[in-house]
């Protein structure tokens, strides 16, 4: 559900989650993917799918894109981040990255229209150099850092990430099962992907609308049909 915010996919009800900031005005959820997805850096956000393109030669069919998966700059999750302040008033953010450079990081120094919260601790092993999961030389910062950024980024009432992202589709979901009222929370995807759909699907709002799956099913059977290497994860 939802509309568009700032040209990425927009879905979510009323804030419903942690409840706001000492100032009770909701809390912002932000998960800047780079780390190995980031096969090229944009600097604006979608297209409605990351991950296909229209197929020049076959109107009305889509096919994979050819350049590799798409990452954003800290650019456009800051201009998110504005549509929320506009919108719900948002003024505390909590942040979670895999941005190796440190540049997400350093950019906050500057930033005042926020109160920031994030996790301090070494990030130069998230350099790209294999799928995550298929690495044998990280240290325990790896497993832990997600695992307390998954926490952490709960308690928001309000998410901006990339819903092609494995970690963003968790942090959301997170906040679902922590949220007190039977509202989804609000959420802006950056690469253009929604809520319900998955990675080898077409994510046009026609499509969706015509699969006619209900919020529980897009909830609960995500990841049955991402495809590729990560298939043999969910078919059980």
């Amino acid at each position: 559900g939802g509309g568009d915010c700032g040209g990425g996919d927009c879905g979510g009800g009323d804030c419903g989650g942690g409840g706001g900031d000492a100032e009770r005005t909701p809390v912002a959820a932000v998960h800047v993917r780079q780390g190995d997805s980031c096969d090229r850096k944009v600097d604006e956000p979608g297209p409605w799918n990351a991950m296909w393109r229209p197929d020049p030669k076959r109107p009305g069919k889509l096919t994979r894109e050819g350049v590799g998966r798409r990452c954003y700059s800290w650019r456009v999750y800051r201009q998110q981040l504005q549509t929320l302040r506009a919108k719900y008033g948002v003024r505390t953010v909590l942040l979670a990255t895999d941005d190796h450079t440190g540049e997400v990081v350093r950019a906050l120094q500057g930033e005042r229209d926020f109160n920031w919260v994030y996790l301090d601790y070494p990030r130069q092993q998230f350099r790209k150099r294999a799928w995550m999961e298929f690495r044998s030389d990280l240290d325990e910062n790896a497993p832990f850092s997600l695992a307390a950024e998954l926490e952490l980024l709960s308690t928001a009432d309000i998410f901006v990430g990339s819903m092609g992202s494995h970690t963003s589709r968790s942090v959301y979901m997170r906040m679902v099962s922590s949220s007190r009222t039977s509202q989804l929370p609000p959420f802006i995807s950056v690469d253009g992907y929604g809520l319900c759909c998955d990675f080898t699907e077409e994510c046009t709002k026609e499509a969706i609308t015509q699969r006619r799956r209900d919020a529980r099913e897009c909830i609960y059977s995500y990841a049955r049909c991402t495809g590729g290497d990560q298939w043999f994860y969910s078919r059980s």
